[in-house]
C-alpha cells in the first residue's frame, strides 16, 4: 500500500518565510509540512528550448514562489499560461536560498470564486491550529535524489504482506479503491458527480470519507460543487 504525506493548503508567505529544516519539512503551525497545496495567479513562465526544464511563478497576494518542473512532468508547466488561476499540488524544496515547489498536480481554475474560498479555509485554517511546537515523533523518512532536481516521486511506502481467508484468491477493493474507479469511469471530462458515485456505492458516508482521505492526499479536487475530479 503506498502512502503520501497529506497536501496541506497553505498561503504561500507561510511557505517562503517558515523555517525550511534539513531533512525537507517547512514548519507550519505545530506541523511539520513538506507536501502543499497552493493557488495563485501565474506571472510568470519559462521553458527551456530543449524542453529539459520549466517554471512558472505563481503570486497568492501574500508572497511568490516557483513552481519547477523538469523533463519527466514538463507537461504541468506547458498547461498555464500567465494570467490564469492556478491550484497547485507538490513538494517543497530548497535549493541555495530559494524555496520553491516540484509540482504533482497543476489544475487552472476557471471560476475565480475558488480563490475567495481558499482565502476563507486558509483564515479558518490558522484561527483553529495550534501555536505550540510539535513534539518530536518518529516519522517516516523518505527516499531523494542527491542531486538538486530530485524528480523521482517521493513516497512513504509500507508493504503488507496480508493473508487472505481459505478459498480466497483476491483482496476485496477498499472503499477508497471503489471510489477511484468510478471516479474515472462517470468522469467525461468535467468530473464525476458524487451523487452517482453514492448511489453506485450505496453508502453516503463510505463514499464523503474516501472522498475526504483523496482531498487531503491531493489525488482529487472539485471542479465545481457536486462533482470531482481525480488530479492528472
Amino acid at each position: 500500500m503506498t502512502k503520501r504525506w497529506t497536501a496541506y493548503k497553505m498561503a504561500i508567505s507561510d511557505i517562503v518565510n517558515g523555517t525550511f529544516t534539513d531533512d525537507g519539512f517547512v514548519q507550519f503551525g505545530n506541523l511539520q509540512v513538506n507536501r502543499v497545496r497552493i493557488m495563485g495567479t501565474v506571472v510568470s513562465k519559462f521553458t527551456a528550448d530543449d524542453r529539459k526544464y520549466g517554471f512558472f511563478i505563481v503570486d497568492d497576494g501574500t508572497e511568490t514562489i516557483r513552481v519547477r518542473s523538469f523533463e519527466d512532468n514538463l507537461k504541468l508547466i506547458e498547461k498555464v499560461n500567465i494570467g490564469d488561476i492556478v491550484d497547485v499540488i507538490g513538494r517543497i524544496r530548497r535549493y541555495e536560498d530559494e524555496i520553491y515547489i516540484i509540482p504533482e498536480g497543476v489544475q487552472v481554475i476557471d471560476d475565480p470564486n475558488w480563490v475567495i474560498l481558499r482565502k476563507l479555509e486558509l483564515m479558518k485554517q490558522k484561527k483553529e491550529m495550534p501555536k505550540e511546537a510539535p513534539q518530536q515523533e518518529e516519522t517516516p523518512k523518505e527516499e531523494t535524489n542527491s542531486n538538486e532536481e530530485m524528480i523521482v516521486e517521493e513516497v512513504v511506502e509500507e508493504v503488507v504482506e496480508a493473508k487472505l481467508p481459505a478459498g480466497q484468491t483476491t483482496l476485496t477493493e477498499s472503499p477508497r479503491q471503489k471510489v477511484i474507479k468510478l471516479i474515472k469511469e462517470l468522469d467525461k471530462g468535467e468530473g464525476a458527480e458524487v451523487s452517482k458515485i453514492i448511489e453506485r456505492i450505496g453508502d453516503e458516508k463510505v463514499v464523503e470519507s474516501a472522498l475526504t482521505e483523496l482531498m487531503n492526499e491531493g489525488e482529487l479536487f472539485e471542479p465545481r460543487p457536486g462533482k470531482v475530479k481525480l488530479l492528472e
